[in-house]
């Protein structure tokens, strides 16, 4: 467990034993220049040398269990956790946003891809576009999306947006919702949403 640095040559790992790291399971890690994020049971900021942790008892972080990370333009971190939303941190100040207070469908968050200032959010519940003021919310039922359960989201160099869902296969959609195909995948059977 934990996170791997490979320089080309070398590889380097990081977890409990040799590092400040509070946890071996590593979910999501972004890079902003020299800068390392890695989300784990907490967020933590790796520099090359020093290793800064924020969690639910030192910083308005929502919750601890990390799914997804991503730096926008402007070097903000989206974080995006296991049941507790979305949170924006600039380096200083937090911004919290959930099911309650936004446009998020779900406050399970699984994924985060960013183009200029469109961040697309993939939830438990649909696919949530946000562009710094407005919420635009995909789903089954106003969309071509295959299905809710949202799991992987990335932007190509078509600007389509491609979502990865976790039993209706995979979407991809064009700027504005028009859907642009759809692949239904064959599940095992026995397969359930947990």
């Amino acid at each position: 467990g934990g996170v791997a640095k490979f320089d080309g040559i070398i590889w380097t790992t990081y977890d409990t034993k040799n590092s400040e790291m509070p946890d071996d399971e590593v979910l999501a890690v972004a890079a902003d220049g020299d800068i390392i994020w890695i989300g784990t049971w907490g967020l933590m900021k790796f520099d090359g040398t020093n290793w800064t942790e924020y969690n639910e008892s030192n910083s308005p972080l929502p919750y601890n269990r990390i799914y997804t990370l991503a730096v926008d333009g402007n070097d903000n971190l989206w974080i995006g956790t296991y049941g507790s939303g979305l949170a924006e941190f600039d380096g200083a100040n937090w911004t919290i946003y959930n099911s309650v207070n936004s446009g998020l469908p779900h406050d399970l968050v699984n994924s985060l891809a960013i183009e200029g200032s469109n961040k697309w959010i993939g939830t438990w519940g649909g696919l949530a576009q946000f562009d710094g003021s407005n919420w635009t919310r995909y789903d089954t039922s106003n969309s071509g999306l295959p299905d809710n359960w949202v799991f992987a989201v990335a932007i190509d160099n078509s600007d389509n947006i491609w979502s990865g869902t976790g039993l209706g296969g995979l979407g991809a959609y064009r700027e504005g919702g028009v859907r642009i195909r759809c692949h239904q995948v064959r599940r095992p059977t026995g397969r359930r949403r947990p």
